[in-house]
């Protein structure tokens, strides 16, 4: 069956970016193998001198951009509890 999906993509110029906050280790490996994903780029944390430069007003401790977005935005920061399981489904 994957051979069959990998060669009706053949020949296709289509790029698909996916972001999420969930550790990549946590994702099913049929969504991270190689082959389907072309590369894993781990954006972590931005410095507190990024995320003021954004903002354009100080905060204190790294912000990830998440975080900065809500904080623009008026909304509340949410940090989510770690847990052992994805919760991507």
């Amino acid at each position: 069956m994957d051979v069959a999906i990998g060669m009706l993509g053949q020949g296709r110029k289509v790029l698909v970016a996916i972001t999420t906050n969930e550790d990549l280790r946590q994702l099913h490996p049929a969504v991270v193998r190689p082959g389907r994903c072309l590369a894993h780029i781990e954006v972590g944390p931005l410095a507190p001198a990024e995320a003021s430069a954004l903002l354009g007003r100080t905060v204190a401790g790294p912000h990830t951009l998440a975080e900065v977005y809500a904080i623009r935005n008026g909304l509340p920061v949410e940090r989510p509890a770690e847990s052992g399981t994805g919760q991507y489904l």
